[in-house]
This record gives structure tokens, sequence and C-alpha cells, in this order.
């Protein structure tokens, strides 16, 4: 399930099982591994090489974007608490109390082309998180089109201030250098003008799109 908030694209709790994980492979997450990209146009206005935490910081915007690591539970646990319930049903679907439990441990111990996870901050205070987004792999049945899906929440207080554009900027091009060609993004009915908004950023794919009981879902080319 997956919708759009903050002009950005959100997708559904997808969460990986512990048994995946150990057996994905000898890619895994790091603080080192740095985040591509800072601009709203993917060109990684960045003010030196990142911190310890692989953070980049957007000179202009001032949001430093960084992989999600396991450290960044409990700041992820009030990011949560400072969403309203709107902004949770948005993303979830659902009155949820928290973020659900797969879904986070992936996105905090995943290897990145399995479920690859963001976190943005001002200031340098990663306690303070405003927003966490994602790439996860799909896990449909075979014949089906391959393609992860993007997905990012923003808490209240920091929408519309650029965070989502900076995840979401950074996710692609991390996927771009993994080799990525394809994401898929979906958008609740009456809100298609957000998935417009990334049509202009992405090319959709000929025949990519469908219609769900959730809205249109879309598949975009990142190559």
């Amino acid at each position: 399930m997956t919708t759009v908030i903050e002009g950005a694209v959100a997708g559904g709790p997808a969460g990986t099982p512990v048994a995946a994980r150990a057996a994905a492979g000898v890619e895994s997450r790091t603080a080192g591994g740095a985040v591509q990209g800072g601009g709203a146009d993917g060109s990684g206005t960045v003010d030196g090489s990142g911190g310890a935490d692989g953070a980049r910081r957007d000179a202009r915007t001032g949001w430093c974007v960084a992989p999600a690591l396991p450290g960044d539970r409990q700041a992820l646990a009030a990011l949560f608490a400072a969403c309203s319930e709107d902004t949770v049903r948005l993303r979830f679907f659902g009155r949820l109390r928290a973020f659900p439990r797969d879904y986070l441990d992936g996105a905090l111990a995943d290897p990145p082309h399995v479920h690859d996870a963001v976190v943005v901050y001002r200031g340098g205070d990663r306690t303070r998180l405003a927003g966490l987004a994602s790439l996860v792999a799909p896990t449909r049945p075979e014949g089906e089109a391959a393609a992860p899906e993007i997905a990012v929440l923003v808490a209240d207080p920091w929408q519309r201030q650029g965070a989502g554009t900076a995840m979401i900027t950074a996710l692609l091009a991390r996927a771009r250098a993994r080799g990525v060609v394809r994401v898929r993004a979906s958008v609740l009915p009456g809100r298609m003008p957000l998935l417009a908004a990334l049509s202009r950023r992405l090319t959709p794919e000929v025949g990519g799109s469908s219609y769900t009981r959730d809205g249109l879902s879309t598949v975009y080319k990142l190559r």
C-alpha cells in the first residue's frame, strides 16, 4: 500500500524477515555508506565530504540526509510520535501507534539492495529526525514487475520544507549507483497531482501503470 506525502512518494509497510536479511549476501548497511545527492535536482549540493554517520548536508536547504542505522531506533520512535493521525493514515493506510516492527527492522538493518533507508535532520542533531524514507525490494510473486517501491514519511512540523525531496533524491541516486533501473510508486485517489510531480522528474514506463484498490500504481525508469 502506498501513497504520496509532501510531494514525495510514500510506500506501504513492506518488511523483510530476519532470516532473509541473514541470507541477503555480504552487502550491509554501515555508517560509512555515503548518501549521494543533496539538491532537489540531484546535483548533490553539499558542504564537506560527510560526517562519521555518512551524512551529506545540502548547503542550500540545511537538510542532512544519512543512511538509517540501528542506533536511530529511539529517534525514529520520536519521529513517529511527531506525526499526526492523518499523516500516519496516509503513509500506512491505518491508525498505528508505532512503526510496524518488520518494516522498521528492515529499514535499520537490511542491506541496501533489500531495503535501503535514509533519515533526514537539520543542525547536526541526529536525535531529532524529520523523516524516514526507504526503497524496498519487491516481494511479489514471480512474473510481476520486479521494481522496488519508494516509501517516505515526514513528520508534520517539517512537511513542505524540502525534507521529503532531499530523501527521495538521495534514494534515487543510491539506487542508480547499485544498478537499479526501475522503481514503483502509487497514490491514493485524489492525489494524482503529486504523482504527476514525480513524473516530471522520472519517465513513466510504457504499460507500467495500473489501478489497484488503493489508487494508481506507476513504474518509473531510472535510466
